[in-house]
């Protein structure tokens, strides 16, 4: 299957379950969640430096960092013999989200158990030092702006956490859930930044450490505190999300796309997943909000991703003007977040509730290996990279199809 077959809107996508099942068992073959990442050569002595000079635009930038792109296309399995496998935070809070998928849909105890032991990770890679839970990457990360040392807490990676132990509380009952949730709601609130950009709007930052105008990132920040405030009575909450959240509306463009960041110039494209980002988190939001103006930035943004994002095929694209450089083709990452955001649009928009199961048929019968797990990328060529990491796309991916379960029968 090449092409997308048309499926119905109502109809269950066959072999969806079991293409879940074979993917856990998988999961549990190859290591429950330890994993090499996409980042962590980068994270080496060597692998800084080069990018510190690539980003310099250095003569030797390129040259230096050529070893490390091409080790990852040809032999990623390399990595092995210089760095260990390690836990991370926004795939252990993925997988609980996906057992709680699970739990939700059957009722079965071995899916909330799952979900359990996961947060039971998460907590123990919790960053301390701040106002409340909060969690990053366990890699030091180059990139324009500088180097951002391991450890530190990213609002990409922490609303995925405060998300798994509110599920957790919904489905026990059990007050340590909500309360770890609250201390989440206080990081996010307390600790990130706001930069404003005009009367009543500002930009949340990535970090603790920076004053960024990310996009994704201030519409991660607005879909905590925005549930924060409901579930514990907390207007500076609110006013903060309406803050972040009037920062997005207001540098949504005119065709409905949005810049991934506005404050450097090498970060002013638009590129799929994180455009997914902007949107599912809108959706949460008004899910509450029930926002008019939500709501036409939703289905403005929406109309730009399905129209630019995908291909002639109907499958993503990375880019909207692809870099003359890139070599990837398929990148799974981005199928993943397609599938989620579709599954939450269900409702409001059925022709990406279809278009989600489309995907996740092609992606089921093209990409899912014989062991169960899925290619991470293709190359242009057709160049296939199926060497495994948890965080990148194994969990989104398993996660998306979850959601996909779970909308298919509400």
């Amino acid at each position: 299957m090449n092409d997308l077959e048309l499926a119905s809107e109502t109809q269950a996508l066959p072999g969806l379950r079991a293409s879940v099942d074979k993917f856990i068992g998988w999961l549990e073959r190859h290591g429950d969640g330890l994993s090499h990442d996409p980042y962590d050569l980068w994270g080496t002595r060597y692998g800084l430096f080069s990018r510190r000079l690539y980003y310099a635009k250095h003569p030797l930038g390129v040259p230096l960092v050529a070893p490390l792109l091409l080790a990852e296309i040809l032999c990623p399995s390399v990595r092995g013999l210089f760095v260990g496998k390690q836990r991370y935070a926004t795939s252990d809070a993925q997988l609980a989200l996906a057992f709680l998928n699970l739990h939700a849909l059957t009722g079965e105890a071995k899916f909330l158990a799952r979900a359990e032991e996961f947060a039971a990770h998460l907590l123990r890679q919790s960053i301390p030092g701040y106002r409340g839970y909060c969690w990053g990457y366990p890699f030091d990360w180059q990139n324009n702006h500088g180097l951002w040392k391991r450890d530190t807490p990213f609002i990409t990676a922490t609303p995925y956490c405060f998300e798994v132990f509110l599920g957790l509380h919904d489905a026990t009952g059990e007050r340590r859930h909500l309360e770890v949730a609250e201390s989440i709601a206080r990081f996010v609130q307390s600790d990130l930044h706001d930069t404003p950009t005009s009367a009543d709007a500002a930009a949340g930052s990535y970090s603790p450490n920076d004053h960024s105008q990310v996009l994704n990132a201030s519409a991660y920040r607005v879909m905590v505190l925005d549930e924060a405030a409901r579930r514990f009575n907390e207007p500076r909450y609110a006013a903060t999300a309406q803050r972040n959240l009037n920062f997005i509306l207001q540098n949504q463009r005119e065709d409905g796309a949005w810049l991934y960041a506005l404050d450097h110039p090498s970060e002013r494209f638009i590129d799929h997943f994180h455009t997914c980002f902007v949107l599912k988190n809108l959706v949460k939001v008004n899910r509450g909000m029930k926002s008019a103006a939500v709501t036409q930035a939703i289905a403005k943004g929406y109309e730009y991703y399905r129209r630019e994002l995908f291909d002639e095929q109907g499958l993503p694209k990375s880019f909207t003007i692809q870099p003359r450089t890139q070599l990837v083709k398929r990148e799974m990452y981005n199928f993943a977040e397609a599938i989620t955001l579709g599954a939450l649009l269900k409702e409001r928009i059925p022709a990406a509730f279809a278009h989600a199961q489309q995907l996740a048929a092609w992606l089921i019968t093209n990409h899912q290996l014989r062991d169960g797990h899925f290619t991470t990328r293709v190359y242009r060529g057709g160049w296939r990279h199926t060497y495994p990491f948890v965080r990148w796309p194994q969990s989104q991916i398993f996660y998306a199809l979850t959601n996909l379960l779970q909308a298919q029968v509400q």
